[in-house]
């Protein structure tokens, strides 16, 4: 992460300050702000405060320009866009970036192969952390970047070869990162309603999906919370947890909604409740109960959840018992998008058939198998999801 200050003096010896904060390895300028015509005065007590007081180095504004753009094109590249007040004000500070500027190669991405890296800010939350490793997937493709929940994760990642660093890139990078969430709920949970647990049994199912229908068959603890419920039934539908969530009765127009509330959200809309302050036990009372889980609100994938049983026995970890049908893609278009999909899939005759085969990866000769879900596998992945000693 380069801290970079760019400091203009007028003819009236007054100054223009533009801070850059560049992130070489993933999203380009990150935060960008300025000062416009300020006196030496005022330019002293700027630089007086103690945010500013970090070692320094004085280098050619050609550097600090080619480090600037080369942050800014890298992130581009993968479809992140620069802070709002760089494409504003603070650009304008800097040379136009023409072919009169030197071009001095700046390493961008991992120093090994250039692969993006997103590491986990302090301040960066769940919903942010979601975005970015959805348009990594989108952009760099499966297993092309790397992601570090904390830095001393990528320290030990650095002098590795190329063959390790594969094996560690998106999927075990963002099941650190589940790892993590998982870990934190864990530890948020109501003691006192551990103690008087019992294990619940639920079908879930895909709403207006058919031929064949698409439902799998969990047991969770009572005690835990909606958030660990929303991961959980991620985990085993192979959804890619890239978009915002909710739980409730009847859907939008519910009287409570059970959603992931950011801090910014000061208690969300007046019915929202955070998915991490509330139980299942405090939703779910008796069987044959049926609540409505909502995932991506634009595609709008509807899972019908039911409390078949209620076990009277004490559980600390979830169960898959079940299922049936592949999950669809993400960002297929719904329900009817998914059907419309499988209907050009199936005839090579369609024009838009190659366009779909190449958007799922998919060779010629292969084909979508909506049958298709490994129980086995599935299973394996929750117990490690939740295996955290």
């Amino acid at each position: 992460m380069a801290h970079i200050t760019v400091i203009r003096k007028h003819v009236n010896d007054n100054f223009t300050v533009g801070f850059y904060l560049v992130d070489l390895k993933c999203l380009g300028i990150k935060d960008s702000h300025y000062v416009f015509n300020i006196s030496q005065h005022e330019f002293n007590e700027t630089f007086a405060h103690s945010e500013y007081q970090m070692p320094t180095e004085t280098i050619p504004y050609i550097m600090a320009h080619n480090i600037i753009f080369a942050g800014l094109e890298f992130a581009e590249d993968y479809g992140f866009k620069p802070h709002k007040t760089f494409t504003s004000v603070a650009q304008y500070i800097l040379e136009e970036d023409t072919d009169d500027i030197e071009l001095i190669e700046i390493q961008c991405g991992n120093d090994q192969d250039g692969k993006p890296v997103f590491f986990r800010g302090p301040d960066d939350d769940e919903t942010f952390v979601k975005k970015v490793l959805a348009q990594l997937e989108k952009t760099a493709g499966h297993g092309n970047y790397y992601y570090a929940g904390h830095i001393d994760q990528w320290d030990d990642l650095e002098g590795s070869d190329e063959e390790e660093l594969a094996d560690l890139s998106f999927l075990e990078n963002a099941d650190l990162w589940l790892e993590d969430i998982i870990e934190n709920e864990l530890k948020k949970l109501d003691k006192t309603k551990k103690k008087n647990s019992t294990v619940f049994q639920f079908k879930i199912q895909i709403k207006n999906v058919s031929k064949p229908r698409v439902w799998r068959r969990v047991t969770i603890p009572s005690y835990f919370n909606f958030k660990l419920m929303h991961h959980i039934i991620q985990t085993v539908f192979d959804w890619e947890n890239a978009h915002l969530y909710q739980f409730s009765e009847d859907g939008y127009r519910s009287e409570t909604i059970i959603t992931e509330l950011s801090k910014d959200d000061l208690g969300g809309m007046g019915n929202e409740v955070d998915a991490s302050d509330i139980a299942l036990s405090d939703v779910f009372k008796k069987e044959g109960q049926k609540y409505l889980y909502i995932y991506d609100f634009g595609d709008n994938w509807e899972h019908e959840i039911i409390l078949e049983k209620i076990i009277p026995e004490q559980s600390e970890t979830p169960k898959l018992l079940d299922g049936q049908g592949a999950c669809p893609p993400e960002d297929c278009g719904g329900p009817w998008g998914y059907e419309e999909l499988r209907a050009i899939l199936a005839d090579p005759r369609h024009e838009e058939h190659q366009d779909y085969m190449e958007w799922l990866g998919l060779d010629e000769g292969e084909h979508w198998d909506s049958n298709e879900f490994n129980l086995e596998d599935t299973q394996s992945y929750l117990e490690e999801m939740f295996d955290l000693e």
